[in-house]
């Protein structure tokens, strides 16, 4: 039994196509995987609606999400049924997370008072060794500050502290590192995994940084216009990529004049679609393109969603773009 799963979870606005479609995720305990994909596809938007914060005029349209195999999430409900522990995100901008009116030794305070039921003085020397915990040097004198007083990477810390306040089965991290220099990037990666490692939690690692989830995440999901394209081990998805679409994310990463092949046409995300989300795009499009692809599982670790794989006496001349 995994620590997270979720089957078949898509999300639209009432009246309009689907935004997330089908999504399937499990993650494990002791494990990151990472969720990466360019920006609106939908990678914040799974996170959201697994801690129940989907703006109103979202709907959860289908699927569920369980934590260790309690129902959490299912089609319908407006409600997360979520007990205490199970799961907190570390926000991408850390200092917009804070409460710029609060010393930050208080609002961790709060977070071991409020769900952990410490007295004030019990939250207030905790939060000081939480503060410590994490690596900031200091730590008394930086709970009686204000967030406006720290940097981007203390601030990060101090959500972080608070995350582990909670002590979460499940920890979100959203593009954690972003506007932080390559030094303290390194620092926060460093961070997690050894939390990961003292509490055995399990990690959701959602950024757009190729080269953050190579350094950081053990298995990868890779997101397009709402549309799960493919699973793998980090090793695997980096060597033997699968889906048209990971293969051009992939080749991005080379240096122009070393790019081989594998382009995809310029143009946005198109919702509308009735099939594969990438079809308008894919250099392989043919006509099974224009309905919704299932996963197809080459092992245990690797799947992806495209019916190319199927086809494997397909020719490449009867490549079209007729989608």
């Amino acid at each position: 039994m995994s620590l997270l799963d979720v089957r078949g979870l898509s999300l639209g606005i009432a009246g309009r196509e689907e935004l997330l479609r089908d999504v399937n995720l499990t993650l494990e305990a002791g494990e990151v995987m990472g969720i990466v994909g360019e920006s609106g596809s939908g990678k914040t938007m799974t996170a959201l609606a697994l801690l129940g914060l989907l703006p109103p005029s979202m709907e959860i349209r289908s699927g569920t999400a369980t934590v260790e195999g309690r129902t959490v999430l299912e089609a319908g409900a407006r409600r997360v049924h979520r007990a205490s522990g199970d799961m907190t995100m570390i926000f991408q901008n850390p200092r917009g997370a804070l409460n710029p009116t609060m010393r930050v030794g208080a609002q961790v305070g709060r977070v071991l008072r409020v769900v952990r039921g410490k007295t004030r003085a019990e939250a207030a020397a905790e939060a000081v060794a939480l503060l410590r915990r994490v690596g900031i040097s200091g730590a008394e004198r930086v709970a009686k500050a204000y967030p406006h007083q720290l940097s981007g990477g203390m601030c990060q810390r101090v959500v972080i502290a608070m995350a582990l306040a909670y002590r979460p089965r499940v920890l979100i991290a959203d593009e954690p590192t972003t506007g932080l220099d390559v030094t303290v990037q390194a620092q926060i990666f460093e961070l997690l995994r050894e939390l990961v490692d003292e509490t055995g939690c399990g990690v959701l690692f959602i950024t757009h940084d190729l080269a953050a989830v190579a350094d950081m995440c053990d298995r990868v999901s890779v997101l397009y216009g709402g549309q799960l394209m493919e699973t793998a081990t980090t090793v695997e998805m980096f060597e033997q990529p699968k889906h048209p679409y990971t293969q051009f994310l992939l080749e991005s990463l080379k240096p122009e004049d070393q790019q081989g092949e594998v382009q995809a046409a310029d143009a946005g995300v198109d919702f509308s679609l009735p099939g594969c989300r990438f079809a308008h795009r894919c250099p392989h499009v043919f006509d099974r393109c224009a309905a919704f692809p299932p996963l197809v599982e080459t092992n245990d670790k690797h799947l992806y969603s495209c019916f190319l794989g199927q086809e494997k006496s397909l020719d490449a001349a009867q490549c079209s773009r007729s989608v």
